[in-house]
């Protein structure tokens, strides 16, 4: 399980629209609003970081969102697992900049 911290940044006066669209997915929670910086600030919780990768492709489809931005990444419970010698699935492959600069240059 992976939990994330990230900021929604929504086209100016549709933060409001994009927080209704956030409520229909039971793993968001919205913590915050803020319409002067067209701002949300969100938890996303997943199963691994390949759904969390698919979900936030999925929500940038929407035309008021301008991006998703991943601030703060909880992996406690993936580490036991790798402490304990289970295999986990865990890559972060395509989190960091430099491979966010990569996908958007091909």
């Amino acid at each position: 399980m992976i939990l994330v911290g990230s900021v929604v940044t929504c086209l100016k006066d549709s933060t409001n629209s994009v927080a209704e669209v956030l409520k229909d997915y039971p793993n968001i929670d919205i913590h915050a609003i803020d319409e002067k910086k067209s701002n949300i600030l969100i938890t996303i919780e997943e199963e691994s970081d390949f759904k969390l990768e698919e979900l936030c492709k999925k929500l940038q489809e929407h035309p008021f969102i301008v991006q998703i931005s991943h601030h703060y990444f909880n992996f406690e419970e993936e580490v036991d697992k790798i402490e304990k010698g289970i295999p986990t699935d865990l890559s972060l492959k395509g989190f960091s900049k430099s491979e966010q600069r990569k996908e958007r240059d091909i």
